[in-house]
């Protein structure tokens, strides 16, 4: 038997339900594994309320986690039982055990926790793509980094420094000023804070603007983020935690601004190559230069919790719901 989150209706976190199901075996081309710990992200809360998915219940969110490798279907050779993997956007990771095709995971890297192969994947994948990808961060750019405190934000901060940009970043209050900063942005504003930011961003560019925005939050800052970003310069709509953008289509037409809305699925869609991504991913992970990032753990029993702090923005860097051994 394997414990499992199932929804039989969208809506707060109250909708969630643990269950006992069995899993069963493989498939060709499919592997079972016994999860040790599942993410929780932003988009976790769309699914959740019934903004992306379906009406077949019940169903099971989620789409992130770590673990080993069970057992392995036919034509499986990639893997073996007791690899350790992880893997990002497969719907169904909010439970103990599940099936998942082998196309679909990486290799986890020893050194790296299975708590830290969860709070980075998708993250870590996302900001990674989206640096070298998105929008080729080079030494001597000025990047805008919303929700820099963030589990993708506080990535994206420490990659763009490590590519040698100047980063300004936002955050959601003053609280969490100082968890950007330790991340190493160069120059943190909270967006309650009062402060014209837009005046800030003119001085410390000298009136040019950014050479791009990573903006995960959307509704509440895409009109800072057209407004700061340099004439031909780049906004990056990777998320909405706030809310889908409306951004404004003249002004992005009178600077010309490269406006797009990436997702890892669309900049990195080759196993191989996300596998090299995630390798070096790790290989910062386990040679300490992100091992510090901020981690929050919950029991998977306990994800309503979780849901409501991230929900309520009173969370900072990454959530991570942990499975016992059994």
């Amino acid at each position: 038997m394997s414990l499992v989150i199932h929804q039989y209706a969208y809506g707060d976190p109250g909708t969630f339900t643990a269950e006992q199901e069995n899993v069963g075996e493989p498939g060709p081309g499919e592997v079972r594994l016994r999860q040790r710990a599942v993410g929780v992200n932003y988009i976790d809360l769309a699914f959740r309320a019934g903004a992306i998915g379906g009406n077949d219940f019940p169903v099971t969110i989620g789409l992130e986690a770590a673990g080993d490798v069970e057992a392995v279907g036919p034509g499986v050779t990639a893997f073996k039982v007791e690899d350790r993997v992880t893997y990002t956007s497969v719907p169904g990771a909010n439970a103990e055990k599940r099936l998942i095709p082998a196309s679909s995971i990486l290799h986890l890297a020893e050194g790296v926790t299975y708590e830290q192969a969860a709070a980075i994947t998708a993250k870590g994948l996302t900001a990674g793509a989206l640096v070298t990808k998105g929008y080729p961060v080079g030494a001597g750019d000025v990047v805008l980094i919303h929700a820099a405190a963030g589990g993708v934000g506080s990535l994206l901060v420490r990659l763009a420094k490590a590519r040698g940009a100047v980063v300004i970043g936002t955050v959601g209050s003053a609280a969490k000023v100082a968890a950007a900063a330790a991340n190493g942005a160069d120059h943190v504003y909270a967006l309650d804070s009062g402060e014209d930011i837009v005046a800030e961003i003119e001085r410390i560019t000298s009136g040019k603007g950014v050479n791009a925005v990573f903006d995960g939050v959307g509704r509440d800052t895409v009109d800072l983020s057209l407004h700061v970003v340099a004439e031909s310069g780049a906004v990056l709509l990777f998320g909405a935690s706030s809310g889908q953008p409306a951004p404004d289509r003249e002004l992005i037409s009178a600077k010309r601004v490269a406006l797009s809305r990436p997702s890892l699925d669309a900049l990195v869609p080759d196993q191989k190559e996300r596998q090299s991504l995630a390798d070096e991913l790790f290989e910062l992970v386990a040679g300490g230069e992100l091992a510090d990032l901020a981690i929050t753990v919950y029991p998977l029993e306990d994800i309503a919790r979780a849901h409501r702090d991230l929900e309520s923005r009173r969370s900072t860097g990454s959530l991570v719901l942990t499975v016992q051994p059994g």
